[in-house]
């Protein structure tokens, strides 16, 4: 009878967490094959942190990788401009007091990464192609690309209060990551990222009730660890995952 009471509760519990509004469940096209993902030792390979959804919780949320790199149509509604310096002050302090932070590797999401087919056309020609473009001439063939995908896993991050804050800028999240070192130390891997160019690049929010949701990549390396992700004072729940150590000795040193 005991153990029925308990499997009973621990049922019950898990449909409870299923329906935590920062935890959806993620569906991607099913023309990408989820369980043939790469993966990426590089932590720069995706160097932005783009948002992929945004808006009201839903149980289910379909949804194919955006690599927009400056500005997504999806935040249309949450780009901020006026009060510039007052935006900026908020940001740059960042301290949150109801954001939640859900870290889910438990599901598989693909990155996609495009970059030219160098064995179909040289930089040369692309450059060429580019300058014929930009003078307004057509181009008999197009330029070639290649895409491949990689494994991640969503970030949703949540807000449940009443007041909307500002969690990135252009379409980017400002998610920091960090590590326990073989100290059982907290080190930072990488900040937040940042354009080289910041001009026209403006502020989102996230409104109250809302989420937002990040896709990472799952990293491959020779240390196996735990990690977490920051947002200004927020951090996120723990992951085990793994990184080349190297990138940790390298944070240690900055």
């Amino acid at each position: 009878m005991k153990y029925f009471i308990s499997l009973v509760l621990l049922c019950f519990s898990i449909a409870l967490f299923s329906q935590q509004p920062y935890h959806p469940k993620y569906i991607v096209p099913q023309t990408i094959e989820i369980d043939s993902l790469y993966q990426t030792e590089d932590i720069n390979l995706f160097y932005l942190k783009p948002v992929q959804y945004i808006g009201n919780f839903q149980k289910e949320i379909s949804l194919e990788y955006n690599d927009s790199d400056r500005y997504s149509k999806i935040l249309e509604n949450n780009y901020r401009t006026k009060n510039h310096n007052e935006l900026n002050k908020e940001f740059m302090t960042r301290k949150y007091e109801n954001i939640i932070i859900f870290v889910d590797i438990s599901q598989k999401t693909p990155l996609k990464r495009t970059e030219l087919d160098t064995l179909k056309i040289s930089f040369e020609e692309y450059d060429a192609k580019l300058d014929s473009l930009n003078s307004g001439m057509q181009i008999v063939h197009p330029i070639p690309f290649l895409s491949t995908y990689y494994e991640g896993f969503p970030v949703t991050i949540y807000n449940s209060g009443n007041k909307e804050n500002i969690i990135g800028f252009g379409n980017t999240v400002a998610l920091e990551l960090e590590a326990l070192d073989k100290e059982n130390k907290w080190q930072k891997i990488y900040p937040y990222r940042y354009y080289s160019c910041g001009t026209g690049i403006k502020f989102f929010v996230l409104k109250p009730d809302e989420i937002a949701t990040v896709f990472e990549p799952r990293l491959s390396g020779d240390f196996h660890t735990r990690f977490r992700y920051r947002l200004g004072n927020i951090i996120s729940n723990e992951f085990e995952g793994n990184i080349n150590y190297n990138y940790i000795t390298h944070s240690q040193t900055q």
